[in-house]
């Protein structure tokens, strides 16, 4: 697992604090200057394939929930 980039951790903190969403919900919830939505879904997707992510199908959208929590992840690279 490798460090996350500024937009991918904007993007998991989001997450963490709704524990899990769909990227409607994601984007709604950042702070700041919003990314356009495909944006988003495609550092979603990102983060699903480097595994800090789940989808879960719901009819024809995704949900996507943490894999690794906040504390794990700050206990990982926060020390570097």
């Amino acid at each position: 697992m490798e460090k996350l980039t500024v937009q991918e951790e904007e993007a998991m903190l989001s997450i963490w604090q709704l524990n899990g969403g769909f990227v409607k919900e994601i984007l709604d919830n950042l702070k700041g200057e919003k990314p356009p939505y495909t944006t988003l879904a495609s550092t979603i997707r990102n983060l699903e394939r480097e595994r800090y992510v789940k989808a879960v199908k719901y009819a024809n959208a995704k949900r996507y929930e943490p894999v690794i929590s906040e504390e794990e992840y700050k206990g990982r690279f926060m020390n570097n």
